[in-house]
């Protein structure tokens, strides 16, 4: 059965790579675009890394998805939405990684597409929320 509380500390995780992104892509850039870019590529590689995390865990076998299955197999068709959609989050960002790790990048086209990733990681939050409660009537989120 699941372990929510590791469960959540990933979420958690990630939560918090999405902050520090969110504050980068913030924080000014005009006359210090190469240290913007350098900090924003830093904390883009956390949240990468807080990604593989969250995709490992989930997709592993016995995994929370897996758990989800196992618990409400009429949930099988979103379930593979979720693994579908962590591919699409795995390739994104690595094309994100790829243009922020020129310390040239275009500021604005940079910020554009990092706040597409961000939004996609948010989304698949929702599903990943919905999923856990639908399957086992817990929030993530809370400590129910």
């Amino acid at each position: 059965m699941t372990d929510f509380g590791a469960a959540r500390e990933r979420r958690a995780g990630l939560r918090s790579a999405l902050g520090e992104v969110e504050r980068s892509l913030a924080s000014p850039a005009a006359g210090r675009e190469e240290a913007w870019v350098k900090t924003l590529h830093a904390d883009v590689q956390k949240l990468s890394d807080a990604l593989d995390l969250h995709i490992s865990a989930s997709e592993a076998p016995g995994g929370l998805l897996d758990d989800i299955v196992n618990s409400e197999p009429r949930l099988a068709h979103k379930v593979e939405r979720a693994r579908k959609e962590h591919q699409e989050l795995r390739y994104r960002m690595d094309r994100v990684l790829g243009s922020v790790s020129d310390p040239a990048a275009e500021i604005r086209s940079a910020r554009e597409q990092v706040v597409e990733v961000l939004a996609g990681i948010v989304r698949h939050r929702h599903l990943g929320a919905d999923l856990v409660y639908e399957a086992f009537s817990v929030d993530i989120e809370a400590g129910d």
